[in-house]
């Protein structure tokens, strides 16, 4: 009886051991798709890759790292949405094989991690700034000509009088006074009454 009992309580304690193990397997993230998907072929090399996974996962310690025929091709840190990653690839990526080895955090806190492989047939368009350059000259049939320089207006002053004007002017203003300064004190001096002798006014008859 008492056997009986210890192997019913072995057997509960490994079933409990059990289901708590599938429990924790469960709760860990994973890789439910991807963009391109794993050993497929582009056209071109893709502007991003996307992974899916079956959970939201942390930013922390979510990685993505993209390598090529030229090394690595990833820009910049991944950008989370949800339940997808999204690397963005550098323009000009040439032609050949690609691998995309990822790392993601999942909501309980654990790391899972993976490798998946693509092929791009032709390499990604160049930077829009490279391939729009503006020519600094225009070309003709007689040679290269150029826009012609524009030059400057001569700047001119309203009212302006040559040099030594203001200081002949000052002068001539200066003489005017002088004179009319002695006009008027001749004008007072042949004005003012002239004064007669005690002597001559006692011969008056």
């Amino acid at each position: 009886m008492w056997r009986l009992r210890g192997l019913l309580a072995i057997a509960l304690t490994m079933t409990v051991l059990l289901m708590g193990s599938a429990t924790a397997a469960q709760a860990h993230d994973e890789l439910t798709a991807a963009s391109p998907a794993d050993r497929s072929s582009t056209a071109v090399v893709p502007a991003r890759v996307t992974l899916t996974f079956a959970e939201p996962v942390l930013p922390l310690g979510t990685a993505i790292v993209v390598t090529g025929p030229a090394g690595q091709v990833q820009s910049g840190a991944p950008v989370l949405a949800g339940n997808t990653v999204t690397e963005r690839l550098r323009p000009g990526a040439p032609a050949g094989s690609y691998t995309v080895t990822w790392r993601a955090t999942s909501a309980d806190g654990h790391v899972v991690s993976g490798q998946l492989a693509f092929t791009a047939r032709s390499a990604s368009p160049a930077p829009e700034a490279t391939r729009t350059a503006t020519p600094a000259s225009t070309s003709t049939a007689a040679g290269t000509t150029s826009a012609p320089a524009v030059q400057a207006a001569p700047v001119t002053t309203a009212n302006a009088s040559p040099a030594g004007t203001a200081g002949q002017g000052s002068s001539l203003w200066w003489v005017a006074g002088v004179v009319a300064a002695v006009l008027l004190l001749a004008f007072l001096v042949a004005r003012r009454p002239r004064s007669t002798p005690d002597n001559e006014r006692d011969h008056r008859p």
